[in-house]
């Protein structure tokens, strides 16, 4: 893994700061704002995967990075549903206890107790998922197909033949993450900018990630039509 190259493509490129400052406005806007960054980063990831010397994306095509985006942040969704779903269940038994009538004292035991229970499972549920969901993110890249992606049997199988890759791709966007939060300590506004520097610099390492699984696997054939005969 180069990490070297992953944090220094972005200033390499010498229309950098127009698409940092693209970037970083585009995430002012709520809702859009994330879907773009998401496709932003996926596209990158592509690039790298296939060679492209300048692997930085521009900010064109906005169609395809949303339809990227969208697809990105389903894969999320789909792969941490446990994870969504036990943390749901938490704030359901909250509502009824609430709606219940229970004294607050009696929340506060009844919601110290759930929590001691539940969310180490959910600490531990995420931390087994997220290199699983890299994986399926690092397969759509590959294949662009999200049917491909959702065929959890596979990507599960992708994760287990290289697990230490994959934690390792896990450490290093929870290290993209950290470098995000640093806008913060300037102006609260920097941070803006900061994230998509990170999640730019995130896709570069997703890419190296896909074209290793390029070299071992290829991606599969895409479906073609059979021949009509008249």
């Amino acid at each position: 893994m180069d990490l070297a190259r992953a944090f220094s493509y972005v200033l390499d490129d010498e229309q950098w700061i127009v698409t940092v400052l693209i970037g970083g406005l585009l995430l002012l806007v709520p809702i859009l704002g994330p879907i773009m960054l998401t496709g932003f980063m996926l596209e990158a990831a592509r690039n790298v995967a296939a060679g492209n010397p300048r692997p930085l994306p521009r900010w064109d095509r906005f169609g395809e990075k949303f339809i990227d985006g969208l697809y990105g942040i389903i894969i999320q969704i789909v792969y941490n549903l446990p994870v969504i779903l036990f943390s749901c269940l938490l704030a359901c038994i909250a509502v009824v206890a609430v709606i219940g009538g229970t004294s607050e004292e009696e929340i506060g035991i009844l919601m110290a107790g759930l929590s001691l229970c539940i969310m180490p499972v959910v600490l531990l549920l995420s931390i087994v998922l997220q290199p699983v969901t890299l994986a399926a993110l690092a397969r759509y890249v590959q294949t662009g197909s999200l049917s491909e992606t959702l065929k959890v049997g596979d990507v599960v199988q992708i994760t287990r033949s290289d697990l230490g890759a994959w934690v390792v791709l896990w450490l290093l966007q929870i290290l993209c993450s950290f470098v995000g939060s640093l806008g913060s300590a300037l102006l609260v506004i920097g941070v803006f900018f900061t994230m998509f520097y990170s999640q730019a610099v995130f896709g570069h390492l997703l890419g190296q990630t896909v074209q290793r699984m390029n070299q071992d696997t290829p991606p599969p054939t895409p479906y073609a039509p059979p021949p009509s005969y008249s």
